[in-house]
């Protein structure tokens, strides 16, 4: 897409936190989607799971909680969505399931375009 090198990194980054809490949380699986809209990237996770009784914890990482125990996530994904792109909403899906949509702007790096 001609993004510079460190923005495509954070794409990167955010696709795989959203990737990974779809396979670790969300027992009956999910979707990750990325689409352009205008000056915008937008990259949208849903799932099919139980959803959560605060979506806003998403971001809040480990937050005074003691370090992860031997096989658990360091549960900071979520704090990284918010900290690498440009807005993120999160909400519970009617019927169930949980969405999270974030946005980031486009920046192209000139020496990339066609």
């Amino acid at each position: 897409m001609g993004l510079p090198a460190q923005a495509a990194a954070e794409v990167a980054v955010v696709v795989s936190e959203l990737a990974t809490n779809l396979v670790r949380h969300a027992i009956a699986g999910g979707t990750v989607e990325l689409w352009c809209e205008e000056a915008w990237l937008f990259i949208r996770s849903r799932d099919r799971g139980p959803g959560m009784a605060d979506p806003s914890r998403l971001f809040m990482g480990r937050e005074g909680r003691p370090g992860p125990l031997p096989g658990e996530s360091l549960g900071e994904g979520g704090a990284a969505v918010m900290r690498l792109t440009d807005g993120v909403h999160v909400c519970n899906r009617e019927g169930g399931g949980l969405e999270v949509l974030a946005r980031k702007k486009l920046v192209l790096d000139d020496r990339r375009r066609w």
